[in-house]
């Protein structure tokens, strides 16, 4: 509907501006002028209406040119030169300048102008008629007309415009997203990985020294790497419900294990998802600084709930040298201030009055803010919630003034208190009923309501013919249009048609001339298509602002896989490579002590590569180099005993290509490595014309591990294959080897 409904705006404006010829030529053609008077009106209105259908009412923005302006200058001539020969019936052709102005012209000039048409046309009839009433009357009408004439324009360009840029939410939440998973890698595996760094460097310092030290730091930091490989899955399943009483005591327990006296309290009433969720990112993130420098002794961390306040401190004695965190500090600390800023809190790092350094978190508890989702981007949401506002005051202006019209023109028919009170009444309900029900965007219409609600229009609308047939005024025009929005197509259409057809019969019996007759119908008409016209655009904007954020979500949503599927490829062969060389390392303490040794260097390197990666993953697709993955699958083979055969043999490749065959070397050597007990591993990269193959192959495939889509990494390489044009198989040879290949286009 949304791209339909300009369209059929178009096609009410026609049949408006048709309706105001038709209601300026009928008096001209009767009053008994001569053919070329009736001739000149007839040029007159042709030139109206070419400019404003052929031009106007497709040209949009453009229209503010030089060519508009000469048109609109035309326009002004045909509107108002002959009013002077043609006196009241060409006061209607006026309302179409009006709105063309406003679509021409900028927007303080074009209401400028309008003012000054309208008080020409005003002034006008005053001359001619010397009625108040009259004056009233054509102002009201005047205004309406030209509001929704402007209105339906306006609004099909918004939503053509809306429609055309749906995507830019999606863009703008995929970003949000991005800095989110930014932010909670860093917070929940900062602490992890920050924390293998010192303690490699403790196990190898202690290796010879204090064996069983050092064993205890290699336990560690096998615990750490399976609680990091555990952080990845959670992250990217979405946010971490995370317990206070969990984390406190794997902090106690890595604060311990580095030779920390901690003094722990927590003491705290239920608190809500996302701030027991922040309270844990800063915990881990304060903890995580304190790993990060040597000389800390001591840590006290208490949390406390005061009413409706919930303070953390963190304090250590290691502050020698250290400065306060600023906001170009690289800390896991300054992740979290914008989380804590947005739900009213402070953060506060730096040295206390002892000379310790301490951090200190205050914030509210507050269930309002649910789970802080970010602030909606106002440049981006500044068209449809413009459009949202111009569409609803639009329609609440145009039904107040059609109400207006309809009751200063039973003033011409009566001055009966009666007469005007319950008429009066009526229009109120008619109008009322039209905003708050029936035009409301989101209005969803049940069989049974349908029909109750054009049952009370129709009763609002009849009423007063029953009661008064001298003075029926309500407007048929509003319950024409209800039919169109409630009923069925076929339906509707016979409503439609039934309601314009009543306006004569009501007023056969008394002695109206043809033309009135033929004005009321008209009016009736043009009445019931606004009516459709402006509901059905503010749905529009509507359904378009919700398909946006459906749009966003969808985009979030598949950022949420790319996102995963690159925790898994780039982060688990780290975090597996360190649990294996962790392993061995533990193998190799009394056997061969300087192997061991090294190992123990790879696996504080590989830990700070992790890191790297950890930024990487958050901000985008890793431009990975396939010489230096082959280098790393090799040596990560070979540590976990693996004999291990390369053979490379490739020229220059895109960077796209080069990333995902990359990728699948990653994601090969990670299954190997998981699920596989074999001894051999062959890798091969050759390229054939235009086209690479990448094979490896092992001969140690477990139970359950025989399929291409035998877990979620070769699904998800299957899927970055396919982004490049290439075929990813895997399966079982005949022989019991595990065979992956990759063939991608060069």
């Amino acid at each position: 509907m949304p791209l339909i409904a300009p369209r059929f705006a178009r096609g009410i404006t026609v049949v408006v501006i048709c309706s105001l010829g038709m209601f300026a030529f009928l008096p001209i053609a009767s009053s008994g002028v001569g053919a070329s008077t009736v001739v000149r009106a007839v040029v007159y209105l042709l030139v109206i209406f070419a400019l404003q259908l052929f031009y106007f009412n497709r040209a949009g923005d453009s229209a503010r040119s030089p060519v508009g302006y000469a048109a609109l200058a035309v326009q002004a001539y045909v509107s108002f030169v002959p009013l002077s020969e043609f006196g009241d019936p060409w006061l209607p052709m006026p309302l179409l300048l009006a709105a063309t102005t406003l679509l021409v012209l900028p927007r303080v000039i074009a209401w400028v102008a309008v003012t000054a048409i309208i008080a020409i046309v005003v002034s006008k009839q005053w001359l001619l008629t010397g009625s108040w009433l009259d004056v009233a009357y054509l102002s009201v009408g005047f205004v309406g007309v030209t509001l929704y004439l402007y209105g339906l324009t306006r609004l099909g360009g918004l939503i053509a415009d809306l429609h055309q840029a749906r995507a830019e939410l999606g863009k703008v939440a995929v970003a949000r997203e991005r800095t989110r998973f930014a932010r909670d890698l860093h917070d929940l595996l900062g602490l992890s990985l920050a924390a293998i760094g010192p303690k490699g460097a403790i196990a190898r310092r202690e290796l010879r020294t204090d064996p069983e030290r050092s064993r205890r730091e290699l336990g560690e930091i096998l615990a750490v790497a399976r609680h990091a490989l555990a952080d990845v899955r959670l992250i990217a399943s979405g946010y971490r419900e995370m317990s206070l009483h969990e984390e406190s005591r794997t902090v106690e327990s890595l604060l311990a294990a580095s030779n920390v006296d901690v003094r722990m309290e927590l003491n705290h009433g239920e608190l809500p998802v996302h701030l027991r969720s922040l309270i844990v990112s800063v915990l881990r993130a304060g903890v995580a600084n304190v790993l990060d420098h040597t000389g800390v002794a001591r840590c006290e961390i208490v949390l406390r709930q005061v009413g409706r306040t919930v303070t953390l401190d963190i304090i250590d004695d290691g502050m020698t040298g250290m400065c306060p965190l600023t906001p170009d500090a690289d800390s896991g600390l300054e992740n979290v201030v914008e989380r804590v800023t947005a739900l009213g809190g402070e953060l506060v790092v730096g040295p206390d009055p002892d000379g310790r350094f301490g951090l200190h978190l205050t914030i509210p508890v507050s269930r309002e803010h649910g789970d802080a989702k970010a602030e909606p981007d106002h440049q981006v949401e500044q068209i449809p919630r413009f459009a949202s506002l111009f569409a609803t005051g639009l329609m609440n202006v145009v039904f107040a003034g059609m109400a207006l019209a309809a009751l200063l023109h039973l003033l011409y028919l009566t001055r009966d208190a009666v007469v005007l009170t319950v008429s009066g009444l009526c229009m109120a309900g008619l109008a009322a009923l039209q905003l708050l029900y029936v035009s409301k965007p989101g209005t969803r219409f049940t069989s049974p309501t349908r029909y109750l609600v054009i049952a009370a229009q129709a009763a609002m609308v009849y009423v007063p013919a029953l009661l008064f047939p001298h003075a029926w005024i309500s407007v048929p025009g509003m319950l024409a249009g209800t039919c169109l929005l409630v009923l069925r197509p076929v339906a509707a259409w016979i409503g439609f048609v039934a309601v314009v057809v009543s306006v004569p019969f009501a007023q056969a019996d008394f002695h109206v001339d043809a033309l009135s007759i033929a004005y009321n119908v008209g009016a009736t008409m043009t009445t019931g298509l606004v009516t459709y016209g402006l509901t059905l655009m503010a749905r529009s904007v509507w359904e378009l602002r919700a398909a946006r954020r459906t749009l966003a979500e969808a985009a979030v949503a598949e950022e949420r896989m790319r996102f995963a599927r690159d925790l898994h490829d780039l982060l688990g062969l780290s975090l597996s490579a360190i649990t294996l060389k962790t392993e061995l390392t533990q193998r190799l303490m009394k056997a061969d002590p300087d192997r061991a040794a090294t190992e123990l260097m790879e696996i504080v390197e590989i830990s700070r590569l992790a890191l790297t990666d950890v930024r990487l993953v958050a901000s985008g697709y890793r431009d990975l180099s396939l010489n230096e993955e082959s280098r790393s699958a090799e040596s990560v083979l070979a540590a976990a005993d693996v004999d291990v055969r390369m053979d490379l043999h490739y020229g220059e490749l895109p960077v796209e290509v080069r990333t995902v065959l990359a990728t699948v070397l990653r994601e090969g050597v990670t299954n190997v490595l998981r699920h596989s007990r074999g001894a051999r591993c062959e890798i091969t990269v050759r390229q054939h014309d235009n086209m690479v193959e990448l094979e490896i192959v092992n001969d140690g495939v477990g139970v359950g591990d025989s399929g291409p889509g035998s877990g979620s990494g070769i699904r998800n390489l299957s899927d970055r294959v396919a982004t490049v044009g290439g075929r990813l198989t895997a399966g079982l040879d005949s022989d019991g080897s595990f065979r992956l290949r990759a063939l991608v286009p060069a």
